[in-house]
């Protein structure tokens, strides 16, 4: 079975196969279960989520939402964006699916390992971090601070893709993934490692690859087989994980 799908571990996985550079097109070292999808990615992340320009009202916003949530630390809220940053994302979406997804979707798995390595390759960025602009305490320690600021809009993109997918097959649990998946997002912003701005554009970028990646058969073919899983796996009325009441209380709109 495969392991639960980790942030940080993707990531550092994804830099041994591809070094530094901006990632184009999958390469012999990155094993077949973490191959892109998009080759090539087919969509301008400059053209949907550009970055602020210098002196520009949206960074302004950045730095003052940036400003905002240092307030947060050591408060729930704080604590819930330090687990988003680094645990597995099935873990975090399984309160608002109401099913317990830890190792237990393989399928979705499948789909989610490798078409996080395209959203890798949509989001890396050497632009300098707001904890670099701006003093001020993070969520994460140096190391995992630094390997999620080469990415800084993939928490908010992976957040949105996936409620969308579990969505789509969990219909009445649209609005308690989607309300997860913002918050999911603005965990990336009270961390310090994205800016406001990154977690609204990640989800425009997000929702622009999902709609490209459903163009392609094998993404299809694997997305149809994912939902089919979950649909099941709720069908058996499978229990909710425990906690859920406390994470949705932490869900409201951070900035």
């Amino acid at each position: 079975m495969r392991h639960p799908i980790h942030y940080a571990a993707l990531l550092a996985l994804s830099a041994l196969a591809w070094g530094g550079a901006t990632l184009a097109q999958p390469g012999p070292a990155l094993p077949p279960e973490y191959r892109a999808y998009l080759t090539p990615l087919g969509i301008s992340r400059d053209a949907i989520a550009p970055a602020p320009t210098h002196g520009s009202p949206r960074e302004a916003y950045d730095r003052a939402v940036f400003a905002q949530t240092r307030k947060l630390e050591g408060s729930p809220r704080w604590a819930l964006a330090q687990a988003d940053a680094g645990r597995g994302v099935m873990k975090a979406f399984s309160c608002a699916a109401g099913l317990s997804l830890t190792d237990r979707v393989p399928a979705l798995t499948k789909l989610l390992s490798r078409y996080r390595t395209d959203l890798i390759n949509a989001t890396r960025s050497a632009s300098p971090r707001p904890y670099q602009l701006e003093k001020g305490a993070t969520c994460l320690g140096d190391k995992p601070l630094q390997t999620a600021g080469g990415t800084p809009m993939i928490q908010a993109a992976w957040g949105w893709t996936i409620a969308t997918i579990l969505a789509e097959a969990l219909p009445e649990r649209t609005d308690a993934l989607m309300t997860r998946a913002r918050a999911f997002g603005e965990s990336a912003a009270i961390c310090g490692f994205a800016g406001a701005s990154e977690v609204h554009g990640g989800r425009d970028l997000g929702s622009a690859m999902l709609a490209r990646a459903r163009a392609l058969p094998e993404f299809a073919g694997d997305l149809a087989q994912a939902q089919a899983e979950l649909r099941a796996l709720a069908k058996a009325g499978t229990p909710a994980p425990e906690g859920c009441a406390a994470e949705a209380a932490l869900s409201a709109p951070a900035f």
